[in-house]
């Protein structure tokens, strides 16, 4: 490109100064020296400002201002040929031009990068900044779990999480046990019907004795309400569960409330399974799909999402829910106080 400009004959003669059509080998390496740090500057300086926050041709300008010197040799080589300034300053503008044209557009590149960068961060943070505290959604869609977003290893916070998630689903099942066993043991006294009724016959008076007797003759009696009382000191005794609970965690770690949590979370699972014989209502597969025929069972199944028209229906199961088969809380002597959930310690 040099030569080429140096070699136009019409623009020299009208310059009138400067004849010669080549330069020599010493001016060249200057010239091609001047390029290369020129070049290299711009490299550098735009290494530099790429992270700034600042519009992409302000950039440009402050870089190419700043590499500028750098084509101060080159000028110098051009003079010492005796080269027209209208014939050099041409030059070394389309290094200029050149350059600001790869500046502006790697440095929109980069600006346009981190904008994409910013956007998927914050839309990734209010996402995993929203936790919800049950492990299955109470109405509405079923809830769909998005896989990306879960964490390839646990940390102090997600195991906090848990720890709230598995405190949370207890008291869930302390409650449901509680009404379970007050409709169980919820019974007319037999003794009452028969004494207002005048026109019994003598047979119906023998059948109205009978769990009289019975109480009569045990001593250890099933709990009724206070079953409720009776499982909190078994989750007490076995988890410390009262005492976590009743603890204000405001000033402990997330270390320090996940290992609690391990530890209470094991107690809980013990006394579930000694007291209870759970099982799924449903045998499927989660995820599966299944239809449920006219007349199914409202109370052990509970429909979600877009429930139009009449049975049957035919959705995906979410979750298999849970059933009590049977009981074993332990008898309580009479007299005993089911209150005391746990003992005041005094040590000697």
């Amino acid at each position: 490109m040099l030569l080429a400009a140096l070699g136009a004959p019409a623009l020299l003669r009208a310059e009138g100064e400067w004849q010669p059509s080549t330069l020599s080998e010493a001016t060249l390496a200057k010239v091609h020296e001047a390029a290369k740090a020129y070049q290299d500057c711009l490299n550098e300086a735009f290494r530099t400002h790429v992270g700034e926050d600042v519009d992409s041709r302000v950039q440009t300008d402050r870089i190419l201002h700043a590499c500028e010197n750098r084509l101060t040799p080159m000028k110098a080589a051009f003079d010492a040929e005796r080269v027209p300034d209208s014939i050099s300053e041409r030059y070394m503008r389309s290094y200029r031009t050149r350059g600001a044209r790869d500046l502006v557009r790697l440095l929109m590149s980069a600006q346009a990068a981190r904008a994409a960068a910013a956007e998927s961060a914050s839309e990734f943070s209010a996402t995993a900044d929203t936790p919800s505290p049950h492990p299955y959604p109470s109405e509405g869609k079923p809830m769909e779990i998005d896989l990306n977003l879960i964490p390839a290893k646990l940390d102090a916070v997600h195991v906090g999480l848990a720890a709230v998630v598995v405190v949370l689903l207890l008291v869930q099942i302390i409650l449901l046990s509680v009404a379970v066993i007050a409709l169980l043991r919820r019974r007319p006294e037999p003794a009452v019907t028969f004494q207002s009724s005048p026109a019994v016959s003598a047979a119906e008076p023998v059948k109205a004795l009978e769990p009289v007797m019975k109480k009569e003759t045990v001593v250890l009696k099933e709990t009724t309400p206070d079953a409720a009382l009776q499982l909190l000191a078994l989750l007490q005794k076995e988890a410390r569960f009262i005492d976590f609970v009743q603890e204000n965690i405001a000033h402990y770690s997330d270390a320090e409330i996940g290992a609690a949590a391990r530890v209470v979370h094991e107690g809980c699972r013990k006394v579930i399974g000694q007291v209870f014989d759970l099982a799924p209502v449903r045998s499927e597969t989660e995820g599966s799909r299944l239809t449920l025929p006219k007349g199914f069972d409202a109370a052990s199944v509970r429909l979600s999402g877009n429930i139009v028209g009449e049975p049957p229906f035919t959705g995906t199961l979410v979750h298999r829910g849970w059933r009590v088969e049977n009981i074993r809380l332990p008898k309580v002597a009479e007299g005993h106080d089911v209150r005391i959930l746990a003992q005041a310690e005094v040590e000697l």
